[in-house]
């Protein structure tokens, strides 16, 4: 999944569930939607006794900004953290049909160009570049979000990661 805005974390830590709660309660507070708030925390959202959903608080706008949800459990002394990283879903959606969009006139130049001409024109590439903008812009503002939560998680749990 590193070609695609989604990640699926799995850490492993000697921390019982409760230190974990504990760990998470201390760098998160609830969310708030109200613009320019101070906070001292890291993250906003919610944790419960076995899952947590946060995001990481910003002080500048990022739409691709990751939305982590995990759980964990307590196996024999290990706690195993589960952590998924994708984008909110209205991002998602708005994504979809933005490029759907670009696909529609990606073919319906293709169409009216492989008919008025026997060649390709320049113009039939304009789609594909707002395509290949809009991936490298999804992928720069997720990954560059997605591996400071990582790593932030992986020092605040003490944890390793046992797959990537």
């Amino acid at each position: 999944m590193k070609y695609l805005p989604f990640e699926r974390i799995i850490y492993r830590t000697n921390l019982s569930e409760q230190e974990v709660v504990k760990r998470l309660s201390d760098f998160i507070e609830p969310k708030k939607f109200s613009w320019g708030k101070k906070t001292t925390k890291e993250y906003e959202g919610f944790v419960t006794n076995s899952s947590f959903e946060i995001n990481r608080i910003i002080d500048y706008r990022n739409s691709f900004l990751p939305q982590i949800s995990g759980t964990f459990k307590e196996n024999n002394g290990v706690t195993q953290i589960e952590v998924t990283m994708k984008l909110h879903v209205l991002v998602l959606v708005f994504l979809i049909v933005w490029c759907g969009f670009a696909l529609l006139f990606l073919i319906g130049m293709g169409v009216a160009v492989g008919i008025a001409e026997e060649k390709i024109s320049l113009v039939l590439f304009i789609p594909v570049f707002m395509l290949l903008f809009v991936y490298a812009l999804t992928m720069f503002g997720f990954k560059s979000e997605s591996k400071k939560s990582r790593e932030f998680l992986k020092k605040s749990f003490e944890a390793e990661i046992i797959n990537e």
